[in-house]
Formats: structure tokens, sequence, C-alpha cells
């Protein structure tokens, strides 16, 4: 079969044992000398969430210094369109829901324009949906990238999980472990490591591991004598580990792990579906373990300390899963806002639910609550043509033509 008709499942494995086989895999991908990661977690450019699992794994496989990425129709509504000659990464994820046209009166519906209505509709199984998507490299018009930096340093917030996750880490040998059956690490001593940054990243990796057990995760088999079945938790637990390390800043190393290289290049031969499997269960443990870290109250914006009491043009406030811009004000008071997740188009006036609980948002973010909306408010909508999401539940993905 030609290469161009494989399964995306099998054209990613492929390639990643190649690169595995070639030792130029994302696993061996050189550590900063600083004592920070070398990875950055890939995010959408419009939405700024962060892709998941195999999505994630494919878009890191890239290698790209911008961790931003829009499909194309994404990159045109947001108005940094893809460059002439740009090159797309293709994924795979699964989606909940999907835009169709709505159906009044038992015709389709269409707007003055002669538009067709569009509505967003659940499904009762998610469906796979296929996306290229397009670094922030590729996209004109793009503002300068700014990374917010975390008040805590890597090795605070490293600390803070273990002090949380409940594992005692015992300074044992000159390996790492994670026994399931005491429910304990083994690790060696701090000064062993070359960097206190490595230690850190080491024992999350371990962390991962202790995922595993019957409190947390409950992830089955991972602790059978098998090797086959260590060649599996450890694929999961080193990528699991990069993404950890993309969140907290911290190196990621290889290691003593190495030696798996080989085994997993055969395995991935075997088996194309287990990377995919692989990175969506590292996904889990990942966010598990991020899970654990305290949540530090943050302060006030000086901007918000005073109370708001109505909506500006400009303002973008995160709400119910998404991020509502503020992209037009009419002098009477009411705004169109956009759904920064499906590029819907609402217009609202003060009286509306949705306008209050945004303003809600503004002055208590922690707390807001949805505010139903009053029977028969209009809303005037302008809906625009279904944009892929990646950052949804994330099953396979792609690579890059």
């Amino acid at each position: 079969m030609s290469e161009e008709f494989k399964p995306l499942a099998e054209q990613i494995s492929e390639r990643m044992a190649s690169l595995l086989n070639d030792n130029r895999s994302i696993f061996t991908k050189p550590m900063k000398d600083d004592g920070t990661s070398q990875f950055v977690m890939p995010i959408n450019a419009k939405t700024k969430q962060k892709y998941a699992g195999a999505a994630a794994l494919v878009l890191l496989m890239q290698n790209r210094r911008d961790p931003r990425w829009l499909s194309f129709d994404q990159a045109r509504y947001n108005k940094t369109p893809v460059k002439k000659g740009a090159h797309g990464t293709l994924i795979e994820f699964m989606s909940n829901n999907k835009l169709q046209q709505k159906v009044e009166n038992g015709e389709p519906a269409f707007k003055e324009n002669g538009r067709p209505k569009m509505e967003r509709v659940k499904l009762d199984e998610p469906v796979k949906v296929d996306a290229w998507l397009f670094n922030g490299k590729d996209l004109d018009k793009l503002k300068e990238l700014k990374i917010k930096t975390h008040p805590n340093t890597p090795i605070e917030r490293a600390q803070a999980i273990i002090d949380t996750a409940g594992v005692k880490i015992e300074p044992e040998g000159m390996v790492t472990h994670y026994d399931r059956a005491t429910d304990t690490i083994q690790m060696p001593a701090k000064e062993e490591f070359e960097k206190p940054e490595l230690y850190y990243a080491a024992a999350l990796h371990e962390l991962a591991h202790a995922t595993s057990h019957e409190s947390r995760l409950a992830r089955p088999d991972v602790d059978m004598p098998a090797s086959d079945q260590l060649v599996r938790e450890e694929l999961r637990a080193n990528i699991a580990s990069i993404l950890i390390s993309a969140e907290l800043d911290l190196p990621f190393d290889l290691g003593e792990h190495a030696a798996y290289t080989a085994d997993w290049a055969k395995l991935l031969t075997d088996e194309p579906l287990e990377l995919f499997n692989a990175a969506n269960d590292a996904q889990k443990m990942a966010d598990f373990v991020i899970g654990l870290e305290p949540k530090i109250e943050q302060k006030q914006d000086k901007e918000r300390s005073a109370w708001v009491s109505k909506l500006d043009e400009g303002m973008e406030i995160p709400y119910n899963g998404t991020v509502y811009k503020v992209i037009e004000k009419d002098i009477k008071g009411p705004v169109k806002v956009e759904d920064q997740n499906t590029g819907q188009r609402i217009r609202i006036t003060p009286s509306t639910g949705l306008y209050k609980s945004l303003v809600k948002e503004l002055n208590n973010p922690a707390q807001a609550e949805a505010i139903t909306e009053q029977q028969g408010e209009e809303q005037e909508q302008e809906e625009e043509p279904e944009l892929e999401l990646a950052e949804e539940q994330t099953r396979s993905a792609g690579r890059k033509r």
C-alpha cells in the first residue's frame, strides 16, 4: 500500500520507529544547559488551549520553536493567514459535536444574505475528525510570542507536587524505581544527579508510574513481570515525562531508559496503534501528576481591582470552557462577542444571561456561575464554517506532508 493511503496510525508509528532506530527521536532531544525544559507544550494560537495526548506528541515531534498552531480556517478568521507555500501537519481527534444547517418548519434555514443558518449539535457518540494545522512560523501577521512565567521555580513546583502526592521517596541505590506493592519510590540521593532539576524530573517520572496505584488511576497490569509489559509501561511513562517537562519547565532526560528504544521501535512496527494509545494514556498520567500541584491564589489585575459593570470592546473573558472576546460595542449598550473555541459570534445585551455571566466572571473569576438566559430573549448569531479544534479529546494524530 502506498504511504499516501496508509492510516495515520501507521504513518506516525512508522516514522517514530525509524527515528528511534536512528537515535533521533523526541526522546533524545538534547537537554538545555540552564536546566530548563527543551520542550514547550503546543497550543492553539487563537484559544490558547493546549493540545493533548497524541496530537500534542505529534506537534512536539515537528520540533518547531513556535508552539502555536492553527487550522487554515482558524488562521483566516484570526486575521493571521497561512503563508503561501507553508506545509501543514495532519492530526486526528475525537469531536463530540458537529456544525450543521438549521432546519426550520421542515426546511433548511437561510439568512437574509442567502447564507445558511448553522447550529452546533452535540453527538451521541464522538466522531473522528481530521485537521491540518499550521505552525505559528507559517502564519502571517501573528504577534510575537509571549510566554508567561510561573511565580514559582520549576524545583519549587516539583517539590510541592511531591509533598502533595503522599508517595514516600527513599534514597536507596543508584537506580530510580517505583514499587507498587509498597507504594514507594526508590531514588539515588539528590547529590548523585548532575543538576538538582534532573533529580526532580526523575522523581516526577516515578510519580507517573505511581499513577498505576489503585488509589490513583488504577492502571491495570503495569507491574506484570513480562518484558513486553515493561516496554509498554516505560513508553507511557516517558511520554508523560515529556509532557510534565514541558508543563513545569524541567529538563527531560531519557537516561537509563535509553535501553528501551529498540524495543519501542519493534513494538510500534508490530502494533502501529500502540503509540497513540500510549500517548493518550500518558496524557492522563501527566494530568494526574500536574494536578497535584497546589493552586496559587491569583492576584486581581490592577485594571480589574474595581467592580466592572459593563463589557468593553477588546475584553477577553475565560468562561464556561472557552474564551469570549468582545469584538464590537454598540453605543446603546449591546455588544457582539466571539466564542474563541467555535468562532461563533453572538449579539448580547446587558439584560441577557450570558452578558451577566461574563461581567460576573470579570469580577469573581473563581465564583462565576452561569445565569440562565430568560426565555424570549433574542440573539443575533453569525455562524462561520466549523473550525477544527484539536484541543478536544485526541485519539490519534498524523504526519507532516
